[in-house]
């Protein structure tokens, strides 16, 4: 029994074997070549369009046998722009052995190698994967092709494509098209690698791919639901994990009408690593959906780098220009964890003061402003500047249309205080326009560093009451010309307080600073009770001047700056007037009202004696008596100087103005001033060599008491 059985098994091993020779054998002297003319006409019966087989077509022997395809076109839809929808350099099909038994052709697995796919989607929505039979195609209904029955147009090409069924399809070195005709959008995406496997039609279909878009690289998997649920046009449903621009993109997705105007609505979480576009570590959990037209994004968590944002977008892209719509809110957002190694570039030049780095030599380009237009509202409880500055209740609508961008309205609350206004950039012409006003802001409140408690800095004890008014415009390609074209004013005006004296840690290095430890106020006076105290600039092509606009007012002691900085060039022309004392005193130590000045750069700034002063006084002195220097004390000593820095602004009534005695003795030292100004010139011919050596006596004398009191002097330097 045993041998008979082992010559039954021989003889159908020896059939089989012998079958699949003779099968081979056949397949090897089939001549495909000479049925390409049928094969065309069997595509074009199916189709409606043209299968051109330029190449000759091989029967590769193997196991598995193969027929090989070389230079093969495939035409495209008739509305199309490209000619070709598909053309090949080299394609392998594989065929199944067993149903070639029962002739039947089974496609298992086709390679493609360098093809070209074009697909495009018609002002109709409807793409050119779509085909229709020649027999079914009326020439006049094509040209009025209503959207109710494309419907109808889809579901007859699903037994067409199913007709093309293959298990698995490799394509190796590949380019994908897309064109929309409505949205008139165009998109390329090269493939290195993509694997599509399924057993059957009714078989989950696995996807690996390697493609590349716009230079970056994407890579993933994905599964989705049969080809049947995509010919049958029913709702699919696919899962995909994808690394793409150095990001992590995982998710679901429904995506509905696939044989028509395609729709999708998804979970997607996607994670950034620290450093991937500069950023900080972001990630993001929401929903989205919509179409190729519009999208909705619902945001759960946007995290970016420890600030979470939450809210709701909406893209319309069917347009020349994306569209975007939204309405964003945050509890808080801390700009520290964006920039951990320093602090941001704006509140750096507070810092340092050093306007040379702000106003580097390049090209300001905001022509990614025309890229969009987009309205989002944004609402942030509490917005962490840096260490030192932070503001709550941000509400801010951004308005980008037609390259011009404004935040308006725009407001916040900063230390206990409302500052409102608009900022708008337009890309058309580069022009910049900034209008800030806030009242009654608490500046140990709103400055941490400000806050005296615990330490030995500068700060202030009580008050601090400041009022704040930007109105600043400028234009140019280039930063250099956006400082030369600004104008506008900046005001700040803190109103009475009690302060302490210390080192200043928030105006570290600036000149400021320097000029307020030259003048030893911390030693002199530890604890000042503040009258008011006020920074006036207007700005006119590039050059900020201070018409007696920077005032320090306090009871035993009062400042007055006078002079510009050129924003252009850097430089510094600010007059310095402190004054201590009697209003009688008019000995040589209280002319120090008239000899500080402060030159070089705002980053390099020199604190010098104001020999041009020093002139002045000896003319005025030579030609009135001792009467003019007290005179010139007596300016400096401006009974209302807040009053004075402010007049012609917006603040102009915040003060009251001198009144009575003290408004007409200022008048007539301003007066007697003003005569002896006219009349350095008149003596200048007469008594040059008198002026001169005067000047450097009284100069050398000033100097000398101007050293002793600032210990500097030359001895000290022994």
């Amino acid at each position: 029994m045993t041998k008979v059985l082992k010559w039954v098994f021989g003889i159908v091993s020896f059939l089989i074997v012998a079958t699949i020779i003779g099968l081979v054998i056949f397949i090897s002297q089939f001549d495909l070549n000479e049925y390409k003319p049928q094969i065309e006409k069997i595509v074009y019966e199916q189709t409606g369009r043209k299968l051109s087989l330029n190449g000759d077509i091989e029967i590769k022997i193997s196991l598995i046998p193969t027929v090989a395809l070389n230079d093969a076109v495939f035409e495209n839809a008739p509305w199309a722009k490209q000619k070709e929808m598909v053309s090949i350099k080299e394609a392998d099909i594989s065929l199944a052995i067993l149903p070639l038994l029962d002739k039947e052709i089974e496609i298992g697995e086709i390679n493609l190698i360098d093809p070209i796919i074009n697909l495009a989607m018609n002002k109709d929505v409807i793409g050119n994967w779509v085909f229709e039979k020649p027999d079914e195609k009326n020439e006049d209904e094509k040209q009025d092709i209503k959207k109710d029955k494309k419907e109808e147009v889809n579901a007859a090409s699903a037994p067409l494509l199913a007709s093309f069924f293959a298990q698995k399809i490799n394509i190796k070195n590949g380019i994908v098209n897309y064109a929309d005709e409505k949205s008139n959008t165009k998109t390329s995406v090269v493939i290195k690698n993509f694997e599509l496997e399924a057993e059957d039609n009714n078989d989950d279909i696995d996807l690996i791919f390697d493609v590349v878009f716009n230079k970056d690289e994407i890579i993933g998997t994905a599964t989705g639901d049969s080809v049947n649920t995509i010919l049958e046009n029913k709702p699919y449903h696919i899962v995909f994990d994808t690394k793409a621009y150095g990001a992590v993109l995982k998710g679901q997705a429904l995506l509905n009408d696939l044989m028509g105007d395609i729709s999708f609505e998804g979970d997607l979480n996607l994670s950034s690593p620290k450093g991937n576009f500069d950023l900080p570590k972001t990630d993001f959990i929401g929903k989205v959906s919509g179409n190729l037209q519009k999208i909705k994004a619902n945001i759960s968590k946007l995290d970016f780098g420890g600030n979470v944002i939450s809210g709701l977008i909406n893209a319309d892209i069917s347009g020349k220009k994306p569209v975007i719509q939204g309405n964003i809110k945050s509890a808080l957002i801390d700009l520290t964890k964006l920039q951990e190694t320093q602090k941001t570039a704006y509140f750096e030049l507070i810092a340092t003061a050093n306007a040379a780095s702000f106003v580097p030599n390049e090209s300001l380009d905001l022509s990614a402003l025309n890229s969009v237009n987009a309205k989002i509202k944004a609402d942030v409880q509490k917005l962490i500047i840096n260490e030192d500055i932070s503001i709550s209740d941000v509400e801010a609508t951004a308005d980008l249309r037609d390259g011009v961008l404004s935040l308006n309205p725009l407001s916040f609350k900063a230390g206990g205080g409302v500052v409102s206004g608009y900022v708008t950039a337009n890309a058309n012409g580069n022009v910049m326009d900034i209008n800030l006003g806030g009242k009654s802001i608490v500046a140990q409140d709103f400055i941490k560093s400000l806050d005296p408690s615990g330490t030995s800095n500068f700060g202030i004890l009580e008050g601090g009451q400041t009022d704040i008014n930007v109105v600043l415009k400028t234009s140019g390609a280039t930063y250099p010309k956006l400082v030369e074209n600004l104008n506008g004013q900046v005001l700040f005006v803190v109103e009475a307080s009690r302060l302490r004296a210390g080192a200043m840690k928030y105006l570290k290095g600036n000149f400021i600073s320097q000029l307020l430890s030259t003048l030893h106020i911390e030693a002199k006076d530890p604890k000042m009770s503040l009258n008011c105290a006020v920074v006036r600039a207007d700005f006119k092509n590039g050059v900020a001047t201070f018409p007696k606009g920077i005032v320090f007012d306090s009871k035993k002691m009062l400042i007055v700056g006078d002079g510009n900085i050129n924003l252009k060039n850097d430089k510094i022309d600010v007059a310095i007037k402190p004054f201590n004392g009697n209003l009688t005193d008019t000995n040589i130590a209280q002319a120090l009202s008239s000899l500080i000045k402060i030159g070089g750069t705002v980053s390099k700034p020199r604190i010098a004696v104001d020999t041009a002063s020093v002139v002045k006084n000896v003319v005025g002195v030579a030609m009135t008596g001792p009467m003019y220097l007290g005179s010139q004390l007596l300016l400096d000593a401006d009974p209302a100087p807040c009053y004075t820095a402010l007049k012609g602004t917006v603040y102009s009534d915040m003060f009251d103005a001198p009144k009575g005695v003290k408004a007409g003795a200022q008048n007539a030292y301003q007066g007697t001033s003003d005569a002896v100004t006219d009349g350095i010139d008149a003596v200048t011919g007469v008594a040059d060599a008198v002026v001169g050596g005067g000047a450097n006596l009284v100069g050398g004398a000033a100097k000398g008491m101007f050293n002793m009191l600032t210990g500097n002097s030359s001895k000290k330097k022994k």
